[in-house]
């Protein structure tokens, strides 16, 4: 039986049970992984993980759900069950309307690959091998790498009482390298991921080189002032951005909960005019484009910010509704880690590339520092955007336009806001890369706040 197949049992199943309405999603998750550290593969694993998602609605309003990692008749039926009854003891919500109507949904390709699903256990050590070894050739200073390398095949389905039947198949593979350099207590660290829906598309030795590069140009780092910095951001810097600009603002969750920070500020020129930003879950550019979002709602493309200027939220079924507005189409894939986010998001997110080059950007810049990414990044202010977190692999002083030194690794405060404010210039395509929040170029802004030193 197939997914789909399934998922429209289980939803008659629903149905005849005295569900008003029912959804219900099954999805395939197989993921191969090979792992290492100190130039050694220490974990070396494959995992099959099965799942049913199921919503219930009984009296027009009352709202159950629940989930079962299983396909197995017997723990969708106990699974469906505690749904109804979590329903009927549920409060009647009165925002709930209804659950999506079917709307035709034009299927994706470009999203599967069968190099990517079919890659073997020997190909990703052999992909490892050569991390290690290109990184171990770079330079002499170069101790060792570490990081993993995956490749992922999922499959959905997702069907409604109401007529929604969608289903879909898609890959992804990624490989991580952080490679450390120097003697302990000056070492450096580099740190680049390739990710792409075709295995193939990765060249280990190319990843590995840029890594090796950033450790050892990073040995002997120094303390810098605190205080504020130009600040130019690799892509995976700027992912974060992206992610917490969904997160703290473009979802309409957020912003009916008056949490937002683009309550009152809809239409106003909240960013540099440089910055446009165009979610489109269609757009084979991004790294998980999809024909349709987690209710089976089609994708479409939302502009979410034209030339710094914020223009549309992001909406699923139930946001929707609660303005007399239809869905954009960005309920999440609640699967996996993804099963506890329950708000729409932008997940397809692709920032407009500018004319400077990586080495322009460093050029143009009187005093600030170079940023590969950030890590243990957290929320401080959700009305203004603030987030606080430290940098990570890799941060270099520049001053008057060349890279004078490697930097310890800082903490920084500031709003996403404010640094996405004063935009000095965006990458060009040749800084573009695929992140798990976007598809986005390198950007230097003007200011960027850095409130403490670590000890690294």
């Amino acid at each position: 039986m197939s997914l789909l197949e399934l998922a429209k049992k289980t939803v008659d199943r629903a149905v005849k049970e005295g569900a008003y309405q029912a959804e219900v999603k099954v999805y395939s998750l197989r993921e191969a992984l090979t792992r290492y550290t100190k130039n050694v593969i220490h974990q070396n694993v494959a995992s099959q993980d099965y799942g049913v998602s199921l919503k219930v609605v009984v009296e027009r309003n009352k709202v159950g759900m629940t989930s079962v990692n299983s396909l197995e008749e017997e723990a969708i039926q106990e699974g469906l069950r505690r749904a109804l009854k979590i329903a009927k003891v549920s409060k009647p919500d009165p925002d709930f309307k209804t659950l999506p109507e079917p709307k035709a949904i034009t299927p994706l390709r470009g999203i599967y690959y069968k190099e990517t699903a079919e890659y073997t256990p020997e190909e990703m050590a052999e992909g490892v091998k050569r991390v290690i070894e290109t990184a171990k050739d770079y330079d002499k200073n170069v101790r060792w790498s570490a990081g993993s390398f995956t490749t992922t095949v999922v499959g959905l389905a997702i069907t409604n009482s109401l007529g929604v039947e969608a289903e879909s198949k898609h890959t992804v593979a990624s490989l991580e390298v952080i490679t450390k350099a120097g003697p302990t207590g000056q070492e450096g660290s580099g740190y680049r991921v390739k990710r792409s829906r075709n295995v193939k598309e990765i060249d280990p030795g190319a990843v590995a080189l840029d890594a090796a590069r950033d450790a050892v140009e990073s040995m002997n780092p120094k303390r810098i002032p605190l205080g504020e910095y130009e600040a130019v951001l690799r892509p995976e810097a700027v992912s974060t951005f992206l992610g917490f600009l969904g997160r703290l603002g473009f979802s309409a969750r957020v912003y009916q909960e008056e949490r937002s920070f683009l309550r009152g500020k809809m239409g106003t020129q909240l960013f540099d005019e440089k910055l446009t930003i165009w979610d489109n879950g269609r757009d084979l550019r991004t790294l998980t484009p999809s024909a349709f979002d987690g209710e089976g709602v089609p994708k479409r493309g939302l502009m979410l910010v034209n030339g710094g200027v914020p223009e549309n939220l992001c909406y699923d079924t139930y946001t929707a509704l609660k303005e007399g507005k239809e869905s954009t189409g960005h309920a999440i894939m609640r699967f996996g880690r993804a099963f506890f986010i329950d708000m729409p998001l932008p997940v397809n997110q692709v920032v407009s590339p500018g004319d400077a080059s990586m080495d322009e950007l460093v050029e143009e810049t009187k005093r600030g520092v170079l940023i590969t990414r950030f890590w243990y990044v957290n929320p401080i202010r959700w009305d203004l955007a603030v987030i606080s977190g430290m940098t990570s692999d890799g941060i270099w002083l520049i001053e008057n336009g060349e890279i004078k030194h490697a930097s310890q690794q800082m903490r920084f405060t500031d709003s996403v806001l404010r640094a996405l404010g004063n935009i000095d210039a965006i990458g060009d395509e040749s800084t573009v890369e695929k992140t798990t929040n976007g598809t986005t170029p390198a950007i230097k802004v003007h200011r960027f706040r850095f409130t403490g030193h670590t000890e690294f």
